[in-house]
This record gives C-alpha cells, sequence and structure tokens, in this order.
C-alpha cells in the first residue's frame, strides 16, 4: 500500500477513537501500531495537526483540501470531528488520486519530526504580571480563530511538572509571541523561553520569534535584549489583540505553504 494512504488510513482510525472512545482499533489492520483511544483535548489537538499537516503536504490537487481547511478553520464542536473523518475517508477510497499519486516516503520518523516541531502554533511567552490586563485577551483572540496555544494558565494540568511541560512547549512551537514588558525584564522563565527560542532560530535559520512591545519602547528593548533589537515588533497600544491575532495567523498560513 502508498506509504502516504497507509499513514491517512492511520489518521482516520484516530479521528474514529476520539469520536467515540469505545471505537475498536484493533479491529482495522493499519491501526494496530496505535497504543491507546485518544480522549483529552490534547490528543485532539494534536490529531487535527496531523491532519491539516498531512493535507497541506499531500493534498493541495485534490478537491477534499479545501474542504478540509475551511472545516479546521470555521468548523466547531463534535460535527467537526466527523466532517474530517468523512473527507478523508473519500479521498483514502479515490483510488484515482492514489493511482496517479508518486509514492510518497512518510516513515514513522518523519511523523515524528512533524509533531516534535508543531504541536503547537504558537507559545505565547509573558510574565504573571501581565496575563490579567493584556495576555488573556490576546489569548482569546487567538483562540477564536482556532490556533493552537501554549498558554501556561490553560495548558498545564494538575499534576504536570510545569518546568518539562513548559520546556516541551518552547520545544514543539512553531511560532513564540514574546510580551515583552518591564514585568518580563530579569524574569528567570522568561528570559529562559526567550533565549531558548533565540537559540532555536538562530540554529535553524527560521523565523520563530514575534515581539510584542508592551509599555516599552524600543530603546529599552535594545538596552535589555540587543540580540532581538533588530527583530520587527508590533507595539501593543496601536493594534488590538484581535489585530494581533490575524496578523499571526497570516504569518502562520505563510508557515503552512512553503
Amino acid at each position: 500500500m502508498n506509504s502516504a494512504r497507509e499513514y491517512l488510513k492511520e489518521l482516520i482510525v484516530r479521528g474514529q477513537a476520539l469520536q467515540n472512545p469505545q471505537y475498536d482499533i484493533n479491529t482495522i489492520n493499519s491501526a494496530s501500531r496505535l497504543a491507546s483511544v485518544y480522549t483529552s483535548n490534547t490528543d485532539i489537538q494534536t490529531w487535527e495537526r496531523d491532519v491539516k499537516v498531512f493535507s497541506y503536504q499531500y493534498l493541495r490537487n485534490h478537491f477534499a483540501y479545501t474542504l478540509i481547511d475551511n472545516t479546521l478553520n470555521n468548523t466547531f464542536g463534535s460535527f467537526r470531528i466527523g466532517s474530517l473523518i468523512n473527507y478523508l475517508e473519500k479521498v483514502y477510497n479515490d483510488f484515482a488520486f492514489w493511482d496517479s499519486m508518486e509514492e510518497e516516503q512518510f516513515d514513522a520518523s518523519k511523523r515524528q519530526s512533524h509533531a516534535e516541531v508543531a504541536m503547537y502554533d504558537v507559545f505565547i511567552s509573558h510574565a504573571n504580571a501581565d496575563k490579567a490586563t493584556y495576555v488573556d485577551d490576546l489569548k482569546k483572540s487567538l483562540d477564536k480563530l482556532n490556533i493552537q496555544v501554549f498558554y501556561d494558565k490553560d495548558t498545564l494540568e494538575w499534576g504536570d511538572n510545569w518546568k518539562d511541560k513548559i520546556l516541551e512547549g518552547v520545544k514543539k512551537a512553531e511560532f513564540a509571541i514574546i510580551v515583552i514588558s518591564e514585568n518580563f525584564f530579569g524574569r528567570e522563565w522568561t528570559e529562559k523561553e526567550l533565549s531558548d527560542f533565540l537559540s532555536r532560530q538562530n540554529q535553524n535559520g527560521q523565523k520563530i520569534i514575534l515581539p510584542i512591545l508592551h509599555k516599552i519602547s524600543i530603546a529599552q528593548l535594545q538596552e535589555r535584549y540587543p540580540a532581538i533589537a533588530d527583530i520587527q515588533a508590533l507595539d501593543s497600544s496601536k493594534y488590538t489583540c484581535d489585530e494581533i491575532a490575524l496578523k499571526f495567523a497570516a504569518q502562520l498560513i505563510k508557515r503552512l505553504k512553503t
């Protein structure tokens, strides 16, 4: 079987398990490598991310591409998973499409690399003191666009090792929105997050850091963090949170299309 089609079958089975936790994944041979039933919100986000990556990589010439993209961006609730499964099944059963498609090398290591790099669309790095006055509203604006956000207040769960979870988020986020304020300066974890993101950006040469100056000047940024002073930043006083969320969505779309 075409390896991309085999992986698509796994996506379908994972979606069915999300839609119905009692779904017997062992009834389908291609699902035998799946170890568990996916039921948490994190699993739903991971599955939808995998669907998005697969669609962008393989289905741009298929009619289902637009349907999947519209569903991911505009549909909410349980109907969303069912719609995605329906479109994926149509692709799976489109034998003419697979006959015309060249064999793709889509092994487990490649799938793992997608998950490691892009579990979250964006990580919001910020000072706790700015949550109530600004960052909570920014997170809500990003949520409106169905952007997958690592935000410690919402992502950390009871019993998590918060340090390990934050480091995982830093590693697995496509972008980092850095809300830089006077409260940000000199904090151990905000500066560690910024340092780690800057190191990633310098290593792979790809844009990661998206700074927001919150009640500080460019001169203050240059004084405290000269390493990122040349990165184009947004001023929180000049854009609403909804406007910033739309600007981020545009950056994400550009990344996914490359």
